[in-house]
């Protein structure tokens, strides 16, 4: 597989676009749960659940709609949609993970900052920040790895030049099963139980100051 440029250039784009995807989502996902836990409860209620709704919206639904207005704004496919579409997809995750973290934090801890005069910012980076930087840590894993392993969104907006590795698994299979499908999919099995190794390594490492 790895003397076969179809099967390296299509691992390298999955690369490329998942940490790009991975990096807009940790943006977007952890501002808008760092804004979220500040409103009222009712409010993040209703701001929690329009954030999380392409979670629960058809595959489908989402790439046509994702090609439609690409194609409207002039963007087309390639590497820039797949980016952005991919991003929305983890973002909500990103978000999700981090309100959880964030939920989770002393609020006298923040209070104590404020009452010694510093700002929002400056307790944001110093306080709130690296007590919830597992719930980041572990959203940027989900955005990576659902970007990496997504197919149906790509069919849409890849192009030549941007085809990732699901797309060339899926293409591939439409052919004929050849060994090399085998050992990609194998790959990417291994690749997710990697992921998930790290993941509950990260919860264990925030457990261990509490036990």
């Amino acid at each position: 597989m790895l003397t076969q440029p179809t099967w390296v250039n299509a691992f390298l784009n999955s690369l490329k676009v998942a940490v790009g995807a991975m990096a807009l989502a940790l943006v977007i996902g952890g501002l808008a749960a760092t804004g979220v836990i500040l409103v009222p409860r009712a409010l993040q209620v209703v701001l929690t659940g329009l954030f999380v709704s392409p979670l629960i919206v058809p595959s489908v639904v989402v790439g046509v709609a994702f090609a439609y207005a690409f194609g409207r704004a002039g963007i087309g496919g390639g590497y820039f949609s797949l980016v952005l579409a991919h991003a929305v997809l983890g973002a909500p995750l990103v978000f999700l993970s981090v309100l959880t973290s964030l939920r989770g934090l002393d609020p006298n801890l923040d209070l104590a900052g404020a009452s010694m005069g510093a700002s929002r910012s400056f307790r944001f980076r110093t306080v709130t920040l690296p007590l919830a930087l597992p719930g980041f840590a572990a959203g940027a894993l989900f955005a990576f790895i659902t970007s990496f392993d997504e197919v149906v969104v790509a069919l849409f907006l890849a192009d030549p030049g941007s085809t990732t590795l699901p797309i060339a698994l899926f293409a591939g299979l439409r052919d004929r099963l050849q060994p090399s499908i085998v050992v990609v999919a194998v790959l990417l099995s291994l690749m997710s139980l990697l992921f998930l190794a790290l993941l509950r390594r990260l919860q264990m490492r925030v457990a261990a100051p509490k036990s």
